[in-house]
């Protein structure tokens, strides 16, 4: 019982589930940290554009507004425009009013949550007071920034300036910060100064987790889904895998007619009808070992049958000879005689098992030769004139060639139309209607006036020691056209018999084409 649930546990369709949640979760795994490393990385692009963009307008507006020979601090602390909040002019007919140059930065923060830094050639670095929106702070110097933070910025002023973005400003402001550092250049093309944006990674950090949220929502189901597939997926591979094992243990125990009953367009459903043609074929063999012993146990019923009627006749003759119940010399004759027909008999009958065993003996090999038809027929024809003659019986022989060359076993194809030929001796009484036997073509046809054959009878002719119980056959042993249907069949000669009850009675052979 215990193995039982072990096999059950670890059924086929319980191990393919398994193989494929787990190449499902593998998957899984393997996208889900792709796009991880992949969004993070897109994310920190599409936010460092963003600042770089950001700081590229204020640059622009800076330049802007800068004289040709000034300088940033002129621009932004000392010129009137940008010192005096509510300074307008008239351009182009609209009333354009500029903001100073702390509310610029104050408003920059509050849109891109931001902080920026202006740096002018000096190094000198402003940024908005904490308290005020209309008021600079210096609370950071050059000289006391960290080397990495130095470097930065340096980078900025060098050669024609240069847009920097790093991260090298996280410990000044006491926050994971990433930085875009843009170069702001005088209307003559000089780098007077730089705009430094500096953005808290955590606002990118949310965006990212609230992204890998989704994708992990999005992996659970799809994970949750494949699992459920791949449960019915092996489901449906095993079911017709046990109605296979089923039929197959039915085979095994002799039910022969047992199908899978699997449709399927697949290596399982050739499996399944291959299993199928197994259990006809296995029906098939069973029906003819059934047959073959039925005939076997026939065929020594009909044996000893035959041997018992003259073995007794013999024993009972000799029986009378040797107590001398028989003494006249006339009788004693016809005592010997009588034992010399049952003898003959019963060599004959001997005789016949003997050809019929070897010709139903694929190995038993025939002598095969070229031949003429006609001349085989003609030989045939001729012992039975002499057969026919005994009952006043003539043999009419028609042909329509004298030449017909075939490969065979001459004696064998004569030994089979004698057998013919006698039988149709054999059974016609009238002298007025000789047997016929016509030559045509590739056909033989053999055809006599006599009983003939019941129509229910003629499917078991050629069937061994079958004979019909008359007095015209007491002397035949049944195994004659049985013997006749063997020649024809090494030869492959088709054979076929046609009859009438009170008429004519025809055999034909239909012969391979000659060579």
């Amino acid at each position: 019982m215990a193995e039982k649930r072990r096999k059950i546990r670890f059924s086929i369709a319980n191990k393919l589930a398994l193989c494929f949640t787990a190449a499902i979760l593998v998957l899984t795994v393997v996208i889900g940290s792709v796009f991880t490393v992949l969004f993070r990385n897109y994310s920190k692009d599409v936010y460092r554009d963003n600042m770089k963009k950001t700081a590229s307008s204020i640059a622009s507006v800076m330049t802007s507004v800068i004289r040709d020979g000034g300088s940033l601090w002129d621009a932004f602390i000392e010129n009137e425009i940008f010192g005096n909040p509510g300074y307008s002019e008239r351009i182009d007919g609209k009333n354009v009013v500029y903001l100073d140059g702390p509310m610029l930065i104050r408003f920059v923060k509050e849109i891109t949550d931001a902080d920026v830094w202006l740096i002018d050639s000096s190094l000198n670095i402003l940024t908005t007071s904490q308290d005020s929106d209309t008021e600079y702070s210096s609370q950071y110097s050059f000289s006391t920034l960290p080397y990495s933070a130095q470097k930065f910025i340096a980078k900025i002023f060098e050669d024609q300036g240069y847009e920097v973005y790093g991260e090298n400003f996280s410990e000044v402001l006491n926050v994971e910060i990433m930085t875009v550092g843009r170069p702001v250049y005088s209307p003559g093309g000089q780098v007077i100064g730089a705009v430094l944006l500096h953005t808290p990674v955590k606002g990118m950090l949310q965006t990212i987790n609230q992204g890998l949220l989704i994708l992990l929502v999005s992996l659970a189901c799809a994970l949750l889904i494949g699992t459920v597939l791949s449960v019915f997926l092996s489901h449906n591979i095993v079911r017709p895998l046990t109605k296979i094992n089923h039929t197959a243990l039915l085979l095994s125990e002799g039910d022969y007619t047992a199908h899978t009953n699997v449709n399927r367009r697949d290596e399982i459903g050739e499996l399944a009808h291959t299993m199928d043609e197994m259990g006809d074929k296995l029906r098939k063999a069973e029906e003819e070992s059934e047959k073959l012993q039925k005939m076997r146990q026939d065929f020594v019923a009909n044996i000893s049958h035959e041997l018992r009627t003259p073995v007794t006749v013999i024993r009972g003759s000799l029986e009378a000879l040797c107590d001398g119940v028989v003494t006249k010399p006339d009788m004693v004759e016809e005592y010997h005689r009588q034992l010399l027909g049952e003898s003959i008999y019963m060599q004959r009958l001997v005789n016949d098992l003997l050809d019929l065993s070897r010709l139903q003996n694929p190995d038993f090999s025939i002598n095969i030769s070229e031949f003429n038809l006609y001349d085989c027929i003609s030989d045939a024809v001729r012992s039975g004139h002499k057969i026919a003659q005994e009952k006043g019986l003539s043999i009419d022989f028609q042909y329509d060639a004298t030449l017909y060359l075939m490969r065979g076993d001459y004696d064998r194809i004569r030994q089979m139309l004698l057998i013919i030929i006698d039988n149709a001796v054999k059974f016609t009484d009238q002298p007025s209607h000789p047997i016929q036997i016509v030559l045509e073509g590739n056909t033989v046809s053999i055809t006599n006036t006599g009983p003939g054959i019941k129509q229910e009878d003629l499917p078991l002719i050629f069937e061994r020691f079958y004979k019909s119980r008359s007095e015209k056959n007491k002397n035949g042993t049944g195994l004659g056209l049985a013997i006749a249907k063997q020649i024809a069949s090494r030869h492959n000669i088709g054979i076929s018999v046609s009859s009438i009850e009170g008429g004519q009675t025809t055999f034909r052979f239909v012969f391979p084409n000659k060579i």
